[in-house]
C-alpha cells in the first residue's frame, strides 16, 4: 500500500524545484537590470549637475546652467526623462527618471515603480 502512495513524488518535487529555480533566476536578472539602470541614471544625473554647476559658475546665468545640464543628458545614450533641474547659489540638483529593461517586474502593476527608478545628482557650485 505504501509504494502506491509515493508514486510520482520525485517527479513532483523536481517540477516544483525547477519552477522555484526559474523564479529565482528571473528575479536575479530583473534585479540586476534595475540596479544597473539606476546606477547609470545616477551617473548621468551627477554629470549633468556637474556641467550645470560649472556653467553657472562661469556665466552666473541659471538658464545657461540648465542648458548645460540638458546638453549633457542629450549627449548620453541613456533613455532618461528629465524631471527637474534646481539651480541654487551653492548647489545644482538634477532629477531624472528612467525605465529598466525587465522581464517580469515591469509587467506587474504593483512592482512597476521598481522598474522606473527616479534618481538625483547634485554638484556644488565652485567658487572663484
Amino acid at each position: 500500500m505504501r509504494l502506491s502512495e509515493d508514486r510520482g513524488l520525485v517527479g513532483k518535487i523536481i517540477v516544483v524545484w525547477l519552477v522555484l529555480s526559474a523564479i529565482v533566476v528571473l528575479v536575479a536578472i530583473d534585479g540586476g537590470s534595475i540596479l544597473l539602470t539606476r546606477s547609470r541614471a545616477e551617473d548621468l544625473a551627477d554629470d549633468a549637475a556637474a556641467s550645470a554647476s560649472e556653467a553657472f559658475r562661469t556665466s552666473g546665468d541659471e538658464e545657461a546652467a540648465k542648458l548645460a545640464a540638458l546638453d549633457t543628458i542629450a549627449d548620453a545614450d541613456e533613455p532618461v526623462r528629465l524631471q527637474r533641474i534646481d539651480v541654487g547659489r551653492r548647489t545644482v540638483t538634477v532629477v531624472v527618471t528612467t525605465r529598466a529593461d525587465t522581464l517580469i517586474v515591469g509587467r506587474i502593476p504593483m512592482f512597476e515603480d521598481l522598474a522606473k527608478p527616479t534618481v538625483s545628482g547634485s554638484a556644488a557650485v565652485p567658487r572663484d
